[in-house]
């Protein structure tokens, strides 16, 4: 029976699916916890592609923040390895939308201004390991962020759609290490599904946010060098 037949008829497969979502659908005990997630820098999408694991929550999430990270340099590139990297499941909600009044950064004035003044675009740096003030916040090699499991928020949102949807959700959050902003990441999959995105669209916007109370004169010297 081809698509177009079962839409026309009594066969309902997706229903079934939703059905027996709870019972399908489980974290794994390694993804709940606190994570120190590598992440190879790459230089193109397919580069991510090769590089991600999407049948990991955490591997997603690391390079979701990498992809940010990348719009400071290269804005196709950055927004490329994003669109990857998301799932907007909620249309109506905040997610990114490109484009924006100036023609640049695609959300609202507030990302246009961040992208183009060097005393913002470092602030996605500050998110990786060893991106600290005395070196400009200039991560450590090997590139790494450290994700935190952000248990309640995960707990919740599973009651609210594992059952109904057959949606599985785990949130972590992520530390800057400039004024220590906290950022929650809620990523998704699908009953029959082992790939998860990002799910959450304000995630880059709060990457960005202004934390130059960390940057001293002295970091601000060392933030491009």
């Amino acid at each position: 029976m081809g698509l177009f037949d079962k839409m026309m008829s009594s066969v309902n497969d997706v229903a079934s699916a939703v059905a027996g979502a709870a019972g399908g659908l489980a974290l794994d005990a390694s993804w709940k916890g606190d994570r120190r997630m590598e992440v190879k820098p790459v230089e193109n999408l397919e580069e991510l592609k090769a590089a991600v694991n999407v049948s990991d929550p955490g591997s997603v999430a690391a390079y979701y923040v990498y992809a940010v990270m990348a719009l400071t340099a290269d804005y196709d590139t950055g927004i490329s390895m994003m669109k990857y990297l998301f799932a907007d499941l909620e249309p109506f909600g905040r997610g990114f939308t490109e484009g924006g009044g100036s023609g640049r950064g695609g959300w609202d004035t507030y990302m246009n201004d961040r992208l183009k003044d060097d005393d913002y675009r470092w602030l996605p740096r500050a998110y990786f390991n060893g991106a600290v003030a005395d070196n400009g916040f200039h991560p450590a090699q090997p590139l790494a962020v450290d994700l935190h499991f952000n248990q309640p928020n995960t707990d919740t949102l599973n009651q609210q759609s594992l059952q109904q949807l057959g949606r599985l959700n785990i949130v972590y959050w992520v530390k800057s290490n400039a004024a220590g902003n906290q950022v929650n990441i809620e990523l998704s999959r699908f009953d029959g599904s082992d790939r998860w995105y990002v799910t959450k669209g304000s995630v880059a916007s709060a990457l960005f946010y202004d934390q130059r109370a960390g940057l001293t004169a002295a970091a601000k010297a060392n933030l491009y060098t």
